[in-house]
């Protein structure tokens, strides 16, 4: 069975030993792919929707400036192709960012695997609302409130 939320979806992991569950999330943008890439990739866009960003070349730390991420994130990038695709490992977690640009509109699509079916309550939201800063910060409007995603943890259940 698929639980889906408005903007999120938890999905059983196929091909994984455990029983563990992923989370997809699909947004679109109108703005280029290559703008939406650097405000993904690039340390000094991250700092304004996420935290300071510290390291270099595929391993660095990720300090979120609020919110429910508790800090400080471990990230190793595995995987890079410039503007479409990043694998990397976050923490104890692995997370997928694909970026396709039709026409005007640029779909990303952002994927976290290996989610233990009991931790998704947790994750599901707080993946939500970072993307949803990540929107507001690309579209230049207000930023969300960590406290008006609590009750979505029942959407990931």
């Amino acid at each position: 069975m698929t639980t889906m939320s408005m903007l999120g979806e938890v999905r059983p992991e196929h091909d994984c030993p455990d029983d563990l569950v992923l989370l997809h999330y699909l947004r679109s943008f109108r703005h280029p792919v290559l703008e939406v890439w650097a405000a993904c990739t690039e340390p000094r866009q991250i700092v304004r929707w996420f935290g300071a960003v510290s390291g270099t070349g595929t391993d660095l730390i990720i300090e979120p400036a609020e919110g429910p991420v508790p800090g400080p994130l471990t990230v190793h990038v595995d995987h890079c192709s410039a503007p479409n695709e990043l694998l990397a490992r976050v923490d104890d977690g692995a997370l997928e960012l694909h970026l396709t640009q039709v026409g005007v509109v640029t779909n990303l699509e952002l994927v976290r695997r290996h989610v233990p079916p009991d931790d998704a309550a947790n994750l599901g939201p707080r993946w939500q609302y970072l993307l949803d800063r990540f929107t507001a910060y690309l579209d230049v409007q207000p930023t969300p409130h960590w406290l008006d995603y609590a009750d979505l943890a029942v959407e990931y259940r």
